[in-house]
């Protein structure tokens, strides 16, 4: 689904009152003023930001050269969730290769001195996109499933950035890349913190996703410039970038590039040994820094959960997309603006 848009929208924007911002100098002179960010919020509390700009070359003539809608000096800049803004909750929604409609759909939902003049011409808008977020979600069976993926792949894992990043149970791969990122988290228990504001759906929400993996993609404008229509398979062809070992790897300690004492070190925590009782904090903090850099395991973790868990929770991305969530209940469906599109 779509979670996230920040662009342009060829909608014309020219007659939105928006607050601005005045620079001014020391003598009173205004040597400079733009427009400011508004929220922007319909039936539900939750809000997009709003203001206008300038519409870009590409949306002036390869937007105009396929129909879209274009204005030609002022047009929206938006950045938000559709998703949450147009049906109260994000845990599913309208597929990002419905970003057209949308939008369109979002415009005509401002509320009045936000609504474009144009909003309700038939013709889809043009857009320029500087970021995207792409969602998926894993069904793993059960609800502590979920957190022991989660666990072992923030210890497991790596993509060209470097090692995975788990940040409050969020795995992170790439966070602060300018191009792309992904991550993965526990949707139920994001729902719990932040109950959805369709307060109908709640329980039928938290019940369906109790057992689901979330999987976010996040592309930006680098990232976008050369890419035409998104659609959710996106989310795997980066997943696939990702390195995810197995378990088992970690027992073939003599295919291993380690240290004698750090092989050995190695060898007692997969025999079950306690290293924290074992060794100096010291120590115990540098051979762990270069086994997980060597295997890819946790030695400050329990080993024979991490082994155990290998074939059950720490899945390969394949088999991740071959248990991608397709079918969403019916009592949640009809409740998806997606479906009106």
């Amino acid at each position: 689904m779509l979670d996230w848009f920040s662009g342009y929208v060829g909608y014309d924007a020219s007659g939105l009152v928006l607050g601005e911002f005045f620079e001014v100098e020391p003598g009173g002179e205004v040597v400079r003023r733009r427009d400011r960010w508004e929220t922007a919020r319909g039936s539900w509390r939750s809000g997009v930001q709003v203001t206008r700009a300038g519409p870009t070359s590409q949306m002036l003539t390869h937007g105009r050269e396929l129909g879209f809608l274009c204005a030609d000096h002022a047009v929206l800049r938006v950045s938000g969730n559709p998703s949450k803004f147009l049906q109260g909750h994000n845990a599913a929604g309208p597929s990002v290769a419905l970003l057209g409609p949308v939008l369109q759909a979002l415009a005509r939902a401002f509320p009045e001195g936000l609504r474009p003049a144009d909003a309700d011409d038939e013709r889809l808008p043009a857009v320029q996109r500087s970021r995207v977020d792409v969602t998926t979600a894993v069904e793993l069976g059960s609800h502590q499933a979920v957190h022991d993926w989660l666990k072992l792949a923030a210890t497991t894992t790596r993509s060209r950035h470097g090692r995975a990043l788990d940040s409050s149970g969020t795995v992170y791969w790439g966070k602060n890349s300018r191009r792309w990122s992904l991550k993965a988290y526990c949707k139920h228990c994001e729902l719990r913190k932040h109950l959805p504001e369709n307060i109908e759906l709640r329980s039928d929400l938290l019940e369906w996703t109790r057992t689901q993996l979330r999987i976010e993609l996040t592309l930006r404008r680098p990232e976008l410039k050369d890419r035409g229509r998104l659609s959710e398979r996106v989310i795997w062809e980066y997943a696939h970038r990702l390195e995810v070992p197995t378990m088992k790897e970690a027992r073939r300690i003599e295919d291993v590039e380690l240290r004698p004492a750090v092989r050995m070190a190695l060898q007692a925590w997969l025999d079950g040994h306690d290293l924290t009782a074992l060794l100096p904090g010291r120590t115990f903090r540098k051979y762990r820094a270069e086994i997980r850099d060597a295997v890819g395991v946790d030695i400050s973790a329990d080993a024979r959960a991490q082994v155990e868990a290998d074939g059950n929770v720490l899945l390969s991305i394949e088999e991740l997309e071959a248990r991608e969530v397709v079918k969403i209940p019916e009592r949640i469906q009809r409740s998806l603006f997606g479906s009106q599109l």
